[in-house]
């Protein structure tokens, strides 16, 4: 022992592994998808050399005869940078169990919109309550709006609300909406291939990003205070915290990528964003949940619609033949009447409910009188409505809904009632008593001792008809 050296290296062991001997039997089995499993039954059972060790041997071995096999030079991870304001990459991410203070929010899940430019690492990150079409669309102008220009190429996984499948040449098939997004904002959409995430590893990590440093170890009140923190940590990691791929901090290279966008077009503050649809036999069209109603000499077409945040637009090729409030209800209805006015023609009484549900649609006050009034006055129903719809035509909405407001108050259910208010020569002053409002439009009307001295020569006039009467008809009834 004291004559050895004193650096002298240890003997290592050579022996061979009791499965080296199955090196070609595995390269079968792998090349035949066996299951681990599988190829120990056979080695054990194996005529010339059973296999007689532990399973555990066995398959770590094949692990790592498989794991060779992958690493070929065609697996190589590549990484590229870019240049200025070639490359953004987009992608969701999802929180469960979002750290909400709020009484009723506690667990709730909310999504994450992820956009991360590859030359200068700028991040956009948004969170919301879904992942459907339009949030996709809306985030991604934002996300524009946010860096100052649209970039050449926007680069997403095959989310179907971007990519809705591959063709024969194995090809993207955008999604109609997204399509068009790209067409009038003017950027190249792109496609990773299937299941190869790591071809936009700038916005993956940025979702682990946002997972690991911004919502881990923070709690929320709602999602308003959810959206202030997070504008706030993009500020710090986007002004003050040096990007670790780049060792600058993200605004800065920022700059030299503004100057190679694309301008915002003028459509990006109220963009519209496109479907196709269909007009039912009811004349309308389905948008979401809802029902639209357009001209109906259109049934059957195809029309384009843009759905702007407020509004709906329909065009039939170039022509706009339709706009709607837009309605964020369920299975709402939402109709003009005058669309409808080609069937009137035929239909008279269809046009008096439609006229109805219009009336009831525009607030609960009108759709409780016209309950009313159709069950007082049934006989002259078809007038009434008819009436009622040209008063709120001519006169507006507010105007007419405030008339038919005083008139239910006094329970005066009738469009001459309505009329006379809204016949009045000055609008009420705010502070005026409903009661001296009242005065004004009954001064406009018949007085009770009026009516009553009109109906007392009714009944002296069939008194003294029935008086006249009697002889004639018994003169008649001799002569007969």
């Amino acid at each position: 022992m004291l004559r050895e050296e004193v650096d002298k290296q240890p003997q290592t062991r050579t022996r061979s592994s009791a499965v080296a001997v199955f090196d070609a039997q595995i390269a079968d089995w792998l090349d035949q998808n066996l299951l681990v499993s599988r190829m120990l039954e056979l080695a054990r059972a194996d005529a010339e050399h059973p296999y007689a060790g532990g399973d555990t041997a066995f398959y770590d071995y094949v692990r790592k005869v498989r794991r060779a096999r992958k690493q070929t030079p065609h697996d190589l991870a590549l990484r590229f940078e870019g240049v200025p304001g070639e490359f953004l990459q987009i992608d969701w991410g999802e929180v469960r169990n979002m750290a909400f203070t709020k009484p009723g929010l506690e667990g709730h899940t909310r999504y994450f919109f992820a956009a991360r430019l590859k030359y200068s690492r700028f991040m956009y990150v948004s969170f919301h309550s879904d992942m459907r079409e339009e949030t996709l669309l809306r985030c991604l102008i934002a996300c524009f709006q946010t860096i100052g220009g649209v970039p050449w190429v926007v680069v997403t996984d095959n989310m179907k609300t971007a990519v809705l499948g591959r063709n024969a040449q194995h090809e993207p098939v955008w999604n109609p909406a997204y399509q068009k997004l790209a067409v009038e904002f003017k950027f190249h959409p792109e496609a990773c291939a299937p299941a190869s995430g790591n071809q936009k590893g700038a916005v993956e990590n940025l979702v682990k990003f946002v997972k690991g440093n911004f919502v881990a170890g923070r709690t929320f009140y709602d999602d308003a205070n959810l959206a202030e923190q997070c504008t706030q940590w993009l500020s710090h990691v986007n002004t003050e915290r040096p990007s670790d791929a780049t060792g600058q901090e993200p605004v800065f290279r920022l700059v030299e990528e503004q100057a190679t966008f694309s301008a915002l077009p003028s459509t990006a503050q109220d963009y519209g964003f496109f479907d196709c649809v269909v007009v039912s036999r009811e004349g309308l069209v389905a948008i979401e949940t809802n029902r639209y109603s357009v001209p109906a000499h259109l049934i059957g077409r195809a029309l384009t619609a843009r759905i702007h945040a407020t509004r709906i637009e329909l065009f039939a090729d170039q022509e706009l033949v339709a706009t709607h409030v837009r309605s964020h209800e369920q299975h709402a209805r939402i109709i003009t009447p005058a669309h409808f006015e080609a069937a009137f023609r035929s239909k008279p009484r269809g046009r008096v409910m439609v006229y109805r549900d219009w009336l009831c649609e525009l607030a609960p006050v009108v759709s409780r009188y016209v309950r009313e009034l159709c069950h007082k006055r049934r006989a002259d129903m078809k007038e009434q409505l008819l009436a009622l719809y040209e008063l709120a035509q001519d006169h507006g909405s507010a105007d007419f809904v405030a008339a038919l407001e005083l008139a239910a108050e006094q329970q005066m259910y009738g469009v001459e009632y309505v009329r006379a208010i809204l016949a009045l020569p000055t609008a009420p002053a705010p502070d005026e008593s409903a009661s001296v409002r009242v005065d004004q439009v009954l001064s406009c009307m018949p007085t009770q001792q009026d009516v009553e001295r009109d109906l007392a020569q009714y009944e002296r006039y069939v008194a003294n008809r029935d008086c006249v009467l009697d002889p004639v008809l018994a003169g008649r009834g001799e002569q007969g």
